[in-house]
Formats: structure tokens, sequence, C-alpha cells
């Protein structure tokens, strides 16, 4: 999975509209993210037209764990996807 990813902060919403695209393989997803607490949650639909979630928690200074997930219907329940701990590397 490869990308382009453009958030742009709303204050109306208090939230910030992200749209990812990746051209080579037809997919996008349009999401709104949302600060939860100390983590982040973006939702929206992909390009499939199934539900998606992806939440970042953990978050410090120097990592996060990511966690996708999706769904068909508002009634299913999430099915995480892809699941990442992201750590920064020193220089």
């Amino acid at each position: 999975m490869y990308g382009t990813t453009l958030r742009v902060f709303d204050l109306g919403i208090e939230g910030w509209h992200i749209i990812w695209n990746d051209p080579l393989n037809r997919d996008h997803s349009r999401q709104i993210g949302r600060a939860e607490g100390k983590d982040i949650v973006q939702l929206g639909n992909d390009s499939r037209g199934l539900k998606t979630r992806w939440r970042f928690t953990e978050i410090t200074a120097n990592s996060f764990h990511w966690i996708g997930e999706e769904r068909s219907f508002e009634s299913d329940p999430w099915q995480i996807t892809y699941e990442h701990l992201a750590r920064r590397t020193k220089p």
C-alpha cells in the first residue's frame, strides 16, 4: 500500500479532512480525523465502499501504534486489516 495523504484541519468540525490516494492501484480513502482522548481516530470510506477506521494509539514523541480496520456495514464488527508499530530512529 503506497500513496499520498492530504490532511486539512477544519476548525468548524474540530477535526481533519483526510484524503489518501494510491493512483497506481486506483485506490483511495476519505476520512474525518479527530482526537479521542490521547488517541487520533479517523473514520470514513474507501474506494470499495467499505467503512474504514484508522486509530493512532500509544502516541509519544518517538513512536505510535497504527491500527487499520474496516467493515461493510455499521452493524458489522470492525476487522483489523493491518497494524503498524512506528518508532523514530536516530540519524
